[in-house]
């Protein structure tokens, strides 16, 4: 294992509690020492990403009363601080520790990653005035990731400012100035082994921190899929996207606030068609019954929690070596997964030539009511995954059965005891067989009534798209 650099802070005041293996350190932190803290770490081991809002703000006005206002310091109290872990540490003196962040996915900042975000950006804001320079515009450091960048373009005004800061003749100054001086405390927890020369109590002290780390973000605020994105439940997914899809693999959004464009669920919704093919989920041994066919369209969170449910299984995925996280280890949904990275680039092709679809029997797709409430005066409209151009826009609930009928396109092999395409899926799209399976099955489209809704969140829409790509398999194979 690669060590890491220590990074060193204080704790003023100090108290220790040991239960079982876990020593839990209360303290206050001087503010100068979070720089330490910024520098070495992200937010890895925290479930969500930090972004700013009206919560950094009030923190935010928090830290400027105490540290410009020389009176009652009142930060301590209204705040939680953050909560660090680490199974490797040295105990210094007069309060100081060096810690060890050598696994990030469970050591670091467990909780208090918006505390984190706007101490960083109040220091980050002290530094530039001080420098004589413009303070970031909120809108550039809107997330942790682009906050972190920041930070790291701006070090050497960030190094100036502490060392004028730590100058007596200097910090005085500043202070007439009306600049802050990092005169205020943070409180902080921190969570080590109670014997870090024990394997089993430092194998028992890590696996323990991701239950920790969850109970301690359990809150409205952090989403299931957040969970399972920290469980490493979605990694088998994210690295086949990576592998295939790198530049798309960008722009998912696996946890909170990370900045991605795509949703994650959205994307598992999808490999629900592929998966309801495992014997896993359609055999003697299911370990989950699918979701509704409707629910890819208009039940992702259900997609969602049976996803997770299946992944939990013990019998799909194990425990790594630090027990801290789940890998997958079934080729069979492992398959499925593979599948399932096709799925978007196919939807986003028919979605392109949806209306050529509809419109090829005589019909006139853009007078749809639920198509002109979507249509603006640019005239520009874009697919939902790859952003692909396309003539006019199409309602989610249209299109979801169509993509759902691919089903027909695919198959479990016994033999190889995997899932697989019957046919390579976008020659097969762009193909004439399919396209008149995509024309019959607009009559669902008239027959709802023309409404989204309807289409999407009945049976018949999908059942019907899946016999319509059906019969065109066979005449697809004539």
């Amino acid at each position: 294992m690669t060590h890491e650099s220590p990074v060193t802070i204080r704790l003023k005041q100090s108290s220790e509690q040991t239960v079982g293996v876990i020593k839990r350190v209360f303290g206050l932190m001087p503010a100068r020492f979070i720089v330490n803290v910024i520098d070495a770490l992200d937010l890895e081991a925290n479930p969500r990403n930090s972004r700013l809002g009206s919560v950094t703000d009030a923190i935010e006005a928090s830290i400027a009363n105490d540290d410009l206002d020389q009176g009652q310091q009142l930060f301590p109290f209204k705040t939680k601080g953050i909560l660090l872990a680490t199974s490797q540490y040295e105990q210094l003196d007069r309060g100081r520790y060096n810690l060890i962040f050598d696994d990030r996915s469970i050591e670091g900042v467990l909780d208090g990653g918006h505390n984190m975000l706007a101490i960083g950006l109040y220091i980050l804001n002290q530094a530039e005035i001080t420098a004589g320079k413009t303070m970031p515009r909120k809108k550039d450091v809107n997330l942790w990731a682009d906050f972190k960048r920041v930070w790291k373009e701006a070090h050497q005004d960030i190094d100036s400012y502490l060392q004028r800061i730590a100058n007596a003749e200097d910090r005085a100054k500043l202070e007439q100035d009306g600049i802050g001086t990092l005169n205020f405390l943070i409180p902080t927890e921190m969570l080590i082994p109670a014997d870090q020369d024990d394997a089993e109590c430092l194998e028992t002290f890590r696996s323990s921190l991701l239950e920790i780390c969850d109970a301690r973000n359990n809150n409205a605020q952090l989403t299931v899929g957040t969970k399972g994105n920290k469980e490493g439940l979605f990694d088998a997914f994210r690295s086949l996207f990576e592998e295939k899809e790198p530049e798309f693999a960008k722009n998912i959004s696996w946890k909170t606030n990370d900045g991605g464009t795509i949703e994650s669920r959205n994307l598992i919704a999808l490999a629900w068609i592929p998966l309801s093919l495992t014997t896993w989920v359609n055999g003697e041994n299911a370990v989950v019954d699918p979701p509704k066919t409707t629910a890819i369209y208009s039940g992702k969170g259900q997609c969602l929690d049976k996803y997770l449910t299946l992944m939990r299984d013990s019998r799909i995925s194990t425990a790594n070596t630090n027990g801290t996280e789940k890998e997958l280890h079934d080729q069979q949904v492992l398959s499925a997964l593979k599948v399932a990275v096709d799925i978007p680039r196919a939807f986003d092709l028919i979605y392109q030539n949806f209306p050529k679809y509809y419109n090829k029997p005589g019909g006139s797709y853009g007078k749809i009511s639920a198509v002109k409430s979507m249509q603006h005066k640019s005239g520009e409209y874009m697919t939902p995954f790859y952003g692909l151009d396309a003539e006019q826009p199409v309602p989610d609930g249209f299109i979801y059965p169509l993509v759902y009928g691919l089903k027909a396109c695919m198959e479990y092999d016994p033999g190889r005891n995997e899932v697989r395409w019957r046919v390579d899926p976008y020659k097969f799209i762009q193909s004439k067989d399919f396209a008149k399976a995509a024309e019959d099955y607009c009559g669902v489209i008239r027959q709802s009534e023309y409404d989204p809704q309807k289409v999407g969140k009945g049976k018949f829409s999908y059942s019907s798209a899946e016999t319509f790509v059906e019969l065109a398999m066979v005449r697809y194979h004539e």
